[in-house]
């Protein structure tokens, strides 16, 4: 029996992870693009609460009451834990910026092991050190739900960039900028096969 196009089709649709997976950043940015502006944005308030935090380690003084984002959580535990998840997240967001670029897998995917890492401990720390006021339970959810909305678009990207073919050109991912170790190059190369094994099958 010949190879046909719905089952080649079929077999990519079994490669897909039953998770649903997005199409686009906030439904009209492409995803490779809203994802690198994600990263961007991460080591920008990553970098201003470095510098928040340390400033008040070391001198004991930060602007306000309360650090922002912290539940009003002024603990040394609470400092150095946030302390760390920030210094993680913006290594991290640079190592995705740059393989995002070079449509390398390896990068996406430690960055949103790390944001997922980084929300549950977040969510321990708020636990330990919150009031359980309406202002902050509220906090909570909205950036618990932004978060989570980040973490799916980035792994959203992964998948894409995985999958390779429509998926990954609907991503934003071009061959032309992979590089020589990217699965884009990989899928690339078996497409070529399988095309030429159907030709010489019909031949």
């Amino acid at each position: 029996s010949y190879p046909t196009p719905q089952g080649s089709r079929c077999g990519r649709m079994a490669e897909e992870n039953p998770i649903p997976r997005l199409d686009a950043c906030c439904g009209c940015i492409q995803l490779k693009l809203g994802v690198l502006i994600l990263c961007v944005l991460q080591m920008i308030a990553s970098g201003f609460m470095m510098l928040l935090i340390g400033s008040y380690l070391l001198f004991g003084y930060a602007p306000g009451d309360n650090l922002p984002m912290l539940g009003g959580a002024f603990t040394l535990f609470a400092l150095i834990v946030v302390m760390l998840l920030t210094a993680a997240e913006f290594g991290f967001a640079l190592y995705a910026f740059s393989d995002i670029r070079k449509a390398e897998p390896q990068g996406i995917r430690f960055y949103y092991i790390v944001k997922i890492v980084s929300f549950f401990l977040s969510l321990f720390v708020f636990c330990l050190t919150s009031d359980w006021t309406s202002p902050e339970i509220l906090n909570l959810f909205i950036s618990s739900t932004i978060s989570l909305y980040c973490i799916w678009c980035i792994w959203s990207l992964h998948e894409a960039l995985m999958l390779g073919g429509e998926a990954a050109a609907k991503a934003g991912f071009t061959l032309e900028e992979a590089s020589a170790t990217s699965p884009l190059l990989k899928k690339g190369e078996e497409e070529k096969d399988s095309k030429r094994v159907m030709q010489s099958a019909y031949v």
